[in-house]
């Protein structure tokens, strides 16, 4: 006759499992187990309280954005501020980008801008701008984008950045890291403005 038997298991979230049952007890059994390493970053639960953001991981409570750590320090280590922002404005429209307003109280560069794939441009388009390109003017920190990097063929080239074709699409993707404010001091990104001119091609 079978019967279902309890089996406890207990870990300490690091190295190893156990598991156990009644010593008493005497039965046979076989068991598949299969055991999914997340490592130290696995976040077990996250939530907005009254004390602000926190998140659960590996039983300790982690408060985000508080005044006792600084910003930007994710459980023990200080990372970047990187920010995804979409200019899609007249999104049937194929527009070619001009140049960016970086409204902030810190200096930005442009890691990455990548435009999907189109019928005219089957491999997209990608560029950069780098921190050097933009100048503060009436408080915004402005510069022009830099040319397709994949003009000649679907490697990036920081030639083309420069003599490639412009970039043109629909819409476009970027990434934005600060660079100017000190690591763990609060950064303001106000808004981002993309200027863009209808393509005649």
């Amino acid at each position: 006759m079978a019967r279902e038997i309890l089996l406890v298991s207990t870990t300490n979230g690091i190295h190893h499992l156990e598991v156990g049952m009644n010593a008493e007890e005497i039965a046979g059994f076989s068991w598949q187990l299969w055991i999914e390493k997340f490592g130290l970053r696995y976040v077990d639960w996250c939530q907005s309280m009254g004390m602000g953001w926190v998140t659960f991981m590996g039983g300790d409570l982690w408060v985000q954005n508080s005044d006792l750590v600084a910003r930007g320090n994710l459980y023990g280590e200080q990372k970047d501020y990187i920010v995804g922002v979409v200019t899609n404005e007249n999104p049937t429209q194929v527009k070619v980008f001009d140049s960016l307003g970086i409204h902030s109280d810190g200096k930005w560069e442009v890691t990455s801008v990548i435009i999907p794939e189109s019928l005219n441009y089957p491999d997209g388009m990608s560029s950069k701008i780098p921190k050097e390109q933009f100048k503060k003017r009436a408080g915004i920190w402005r510069a022009r984008f830099l040319r397709n990097m994949k003009s000649t063929d679907n490697t990036l080239d920081v030639i083309n950045a420069l003599s490639g074709e412009p970039l043109r699409g629909y819409e476009a993707y970027m990434l934005l890291k600060n660079v100017e404010n000190p690591a763990g001091e609060q950064v303001k990104l106000f808004k981002v403005q993309v200027e863009a001119s209808s393509s005649r091609i």
